[in-house]
């Protein structure tokens, strides 16, 4: 008997390009929705972070019965300093690398005229400083630039959130100027916060920049205008959408530098503050006056407005060490009073 002839079932080529093509949709539905879960998770964790931040904060606060400064001199120079980021490790759970820092007797917190010692700043700059705390990294933002990889030797492991010093367009050097819940050389404590604790922003975030000044690179790199504008402006407290678009504006053909966020203990202002003076994600650069610092910003004019690479705000812990999601459509008055410590005015929805 002669055997049955059994052909194998195959695809045809028009079945396998249906095939193809029904996974391809199926790919593009299912993509967006894994990376917003993603997304989620990342602003979660950043979250987590700045409740860390504000806890921290809040039992330096219950020792000290003041919150830390974020200058504390180390080096024969005033900006070889540290920031409040050092002050809290021990409150964050970083009580060893805490003790790795090396500070001088001769140098109080806040005071930039102690005699410092040369030593002792480049053990903290080789050492402690160059460890990655994870509390202090955002997930969602771009892994700061190593110092191998950046044009002027200021990498570092990573800084993307910055304490408040209030909504004036200055920074640092404005010793109580300052109208924010944190300052250099002013001391501050939550009976200064006469606005209330729930009412005034403590910390929020900010992005890295690329490691190179050239080519500039909004939103990342710092960029600088001049003084001039910065002074300009009327109400120093309050600059107005006007005075911000003409420094703004200015800053865009300015030169730049890239070396901001990567420094979570060094003091200088894009490593460790932000300011409020701008709303969140701010459609001009990040903005210094006459340029240009060793660092990111260590003078004593800038626009540095909290960023975020999560889709439509920042995260924010406020003074009572809450953490909330600020929107950056946020109207520009009301978030300049979440900043101001002292204003005495409501800061209305946001």
């Amino acid at each position: 008997m002669k055997p049955v002839s059994r052909r194998r079932a195959a695809f045809t080529l028009v079945e396998l390009l249906v095939v193809i093509a029904i996974i391809g949709v199926l790919v593009a539905l299912l993509l967006p929705a894994v990376q917003a879960a993603r997304e989620a998770a990342r602003r979660t964790q950043c979250t987590n972070n700045l409740k860390q931040m504000g806890i921290g904060a809040h039992n330096f606060h219950d020792t000290f019965n003041k919150l830390p400064y974020n200058y504390q001199k180390v080096g024969t120079n005033v900006w070889e300093s540290q920031s409040a980021h050092y002050f809290i490790l021990p409150f964050i759970e970083q009580k060893p690398l805490y003790d790795q820092f090396q500070i001088p007797v001769t140098c109080l917190p806040g005071d930039r005229n102690g005699v410092g010692d040369a030593a002792m700043w480049s053990a903290n700059r080789n050492g402690p400083m160059m460890v990655r705390i994870n509390t202090y990294v955002c997930p969602s933002a771009p892994r700061a630039p190593a110092p191998n990889a950046t044009q002027d030797g200021w990498g570092g492991p990573g800084s993307n959130y910055g304490w408040s010093q209030g909504s004036r367009v200055e920074t640092i050097w404005a010793g109580n100027n300052l109208n924010g819940m944190i300052a250099y050389e002013a001391e501050r404590g939550f009976r200064d916060t006469i606005d209330g604790l729930s009412n005034t922003l403590l910390a929020s975030e900010f992005l890295s920049g690329t490691g190179q000044n050239s080519p500039a690179k909004y939103p990342f790199n710092v960029f600088y205008s001049s003084n001039g504008l910065f002074n300009a402006v009327v109400d120093k407290d309050f600059p107005t959408q006007a005075e911000l678009t003409a420094i703004g504006t200015a800053a865009k053909s300015g030169p730049s530098k890239g070396n901001n966020g990567t420094l979570w203990a060094w003091y200088a202002a894009g490593q460790s503050t932000l300011t409020t003076s701008a709303p969140p994600n701010w459609s001009f650069p990040t903005a210094g006056g006459d340029c240009c610092p060793g660092g990111a910003h260590d003078w004593d004019r800038g626009i540095f407005p909290a960023r975020s690479m999560h889709p439509g705000g920042v995260n924010a812990v406020l003074g009572d060490g809450s953490v909330r999601f600020v929107a950056n459509t946020v109207d520009l008055l009301t978030w300049q009073r979440v900043g101001n410590r002292q204003d005495g005015q409501p800061t209305g929805e946001y």
